[in-house]
This record gives structure tokens, C-alpha cells and sequence, in this order.
């Protein structure tokens, strides 16, 4: 029996498509136990092993779903949010799942006009999610909503001039929002209409990888 934490992935664009909580699983099996929830089946198995103790991480892919539908496996992963910094379990959401952190603590979700692509964010401050890169970096994004403010309790990280909420962090809990894709590789222009639309299959580089192999190493120094 292996005696590794467990990470548990919620796949929030099941069920057209799982491939950024593929990619998001497969980056935490470095150091983790990991399995892939689908949030349609609920929430509720999700939350008891989450206060029994039997889950050490989380994290939240993004969707093509909007958060302001609101639906009932949106408000259920809201409580799950909610209970998970209560129980200071490390946590990552990406993209929808980032703009679900925010709105399960007061923030609300604006539309803007799609974008695809890499592009610059500014970081602000000292984050151990950010280590090892310079005042700014380059990430993919795919997103027409973002916050529209910070949420009560959480802490700006990174930000840019299209989307002033790139990333942030809770105060006190070591949960983390990111609005871009850090887990997206070259097969996403394979996977996506969209990214094979763009000019970028053949120089598509970022410092994804990065955010991501942090947030493995610091989720796992957490859990001991």
C-alpha cells in the first residue's frame, strides 16, 4: 500500500474534454498519490474524505463552462473551496477553477473578449509558486471571464494590463489561484481548435512547467 499524500484533480471541463486535468494529475504523481474527480458525480464523496483527512492537496482545472451559470456542482466545489482553506489543504485552481476560488469568497466574474495564446504577466512580490523566475513570466492563457476583484482574504500575485487578477493567494492558507494554464504542452494544439487556429504550434514555450513543479514541491514540503 503506498504511503504517499494524495492529490485529488477535479475535472471541471468533463464531460467535453479532460485534458488539462490529465496534465494536471500527471505533474502531481511526481510526489503524490493522484486521482481525477468528475465534480458532475458530486461533490459530497469529495468533501467527507477532504474532512477525514484522507486528502492532502487539491486541484482545480479550468472549463469552457462559465462560473456565473452557477449550477449546482459549481456551488457544491464552492463549499469544497471553502473547506479546504477552513482545513489549510494546499490547493491549486486553475482558471475556472481560479475564478471559482474568488467568487466562493466574495468575488464576482466579468466577460471580456476571448484571448489564446502566451502572454506576459507581471509578478507582484515573493511567491515560493513563482520561484526561480524574474519579475515577469510567460504563460498560456485561454479565457474570456476573470475576477473582477480580489476576494476577501487573498493576496495579489501576479497581474497584467487584460487581466489584474493573473494569480493570487490566500492570506493564512496555502491555497492558491491561477487564472492562466501552467499544465498546457505542445499536444494542446492536437487537443484544441483553438491553440491549432494560433501561429505559435513549433515555438510554444512558457514558464508553466515551472509553476507547476513548485507547486508540487511546496504542496509536498507541506504535507510532511
Amino acid at each position: 500500500m503506498s504511503r504517499r499524500p494524495l492529490a485529488l484533480v477535479l475535472s471541471n471541463d468533463v464531460p467535453d474534454s479532460d485534458y488539462g486535468a490529465r496534465h494536471l494529475a500527471a505533474a502531481f504523481e511526481a510526489a503524490f498519490d493522484t486521482g481525477i474527480v468528475e465534480p458532475l458525480d458530486g461533490v459530497a464523496a469529495v468533501r467527507a474524505r477532504l474532512s477525514e483527512g484522507r486528502v492532502q492537496a487539491l486541484v482545480l482545472s479550468g472549463s469552457d463552462r462559465s462560473v456565473n451559470l452557477s449550477l449546482q456542482w459549481m456551488q457544491e466545489e464552492q463549499d469544497l473551496l471553502r473547506d479546504a482553506v477552513a482545513a489549510r489543504v494546499p490547493t491549486l485552481a486553475v482558471c475556472f477553477g481560479h475564478q471559482l476560488l474568488g467568487v466562493a469568497f466574495g468575488a464576482g466574474v466579468v466577460t471580456r473578449n476571448k484571448r489564446t495564446g502566451l502572454f506576459d504577466i507581471e509578478l507582484v512580490g515573493r511567491d515560493p509558486l513563482f520561484d526561480g523566475l524574474g519579475p515577469r513570466a510567460v504563460v498560456p492563457e485561454q479565457h474570456r471571464d476573470q475576477l473582477d476583484r480580489l476576494p476577501k482574504g487573498f493576496e495579489l500575485t501576479a497581474t497584467s494590463d487584460y487581466c489584474r487578477i493573473q494569480a493570487m493567494r490566500h492570506e493564512s492558507a496555502p491555497v492558491y489561484g491561477v487564472q492562466f494554464h501552467p499544465c498546457y504542452g505542445d499536444d494542446v494544439f492536437d487537443a484544441d481548435d483553438e491553440w491549432a487556429a494560433t501561429p505559435l504550434r513549433g515555438r510554444f514555450a512558457h514558464d508553466g512547467g515551472r509553476v507547476l513543479s513548485n507547486a508540487v514541491a511546496l504542496f509536498r514540503k507541506l504535507v510532511g
